[in-house]
């Protein structure tokens, strides 16, 4: 019956007919068919988007990765190199015995020679030497001279120098030397100093 009144409609109302019809239609397809690809399309873009923004900052942090690899591999030669100036502590006897000859050595009449407790600090033990000897100016700095040459790391971390009333004008040397222990990788912590505050 409705398609009946449609034939039989005038040309004019049958084309007006149609092009209602196209336009519903175009609306339909539009709203039910192309609006939910559009959006799905949009999505995808901004998904590809952020993925594109992870990419490159993935790169970047591969990048930075690559970097300290190399950074950390260099500061562990630096450290090696360093380990090699320090004794291990199987050495020290035999570092106490250097120290004590160059003493000897340089005509330094020591009468007090000291070793004394490591200090723990972070990554090192400081090892503290005590010495006491009578020496000319000359002698002092020979044995100085002599404990700078030596293959492990000794500094001088306190000097006293008083003058003896004698012809020879020899001086009392009060030395504390220091040398340093490494302290190697997952070593427990140094304990807390005593009476420190909680």
């Amino acid at each position: 019956m409705a398609f009946e009144i449609i034939t039989q409609a005038p040309r004019p109302q049958k084309i007006a007919m149609g092009l209602f019809l196209l336009v519903v239609l175009g609306a339909g397809g539009y709203f039910f068919l192309l609006s939910p690809r559009m959006l799905e399309v949009g999505n995808l873009r901004e998904q590809r988007a952020a993925k594109q923004a992870e990419l490159v900052q993935s790169k970047a942090v591969a990048a930075s990765l690559a970097r300290f690899k190399q950074e950390a591999q260099a500061l562990r030669a630096k450290l090696e190199t360093a380990k090699e100036r320090l004794p291990s502590e199987k050495e020290i006897p035999g570092l106490y015995r250097q120290v004590s000859d160059l003493a000897f050595q340089s005509g330094l009449s020591v009468s007090l020679f000291q070793p004394k407790e490591p200090v723990t600090k972070d990554i090192y033990q400081e090892v503290p030497i005590s010495i006491s000897a009578e020496a000319g100016y000359h002698q002092l700095g020979s044995f100085f001279e002599r404990l700078s040459r030596l293959p492990r790391i000794v500094n001088l971390t306190d000097l006293k120098l008083a003058g003896i009333s004698r012809p020879t004008g020899t001086l009392r040397a009060d030395v504390v030397l220091a040398t340093y222990v490494f302290r190697p990788e997952g070593a427990p912590p140094p304990a807390p100093a005593t009476g420190a505050k909680r």
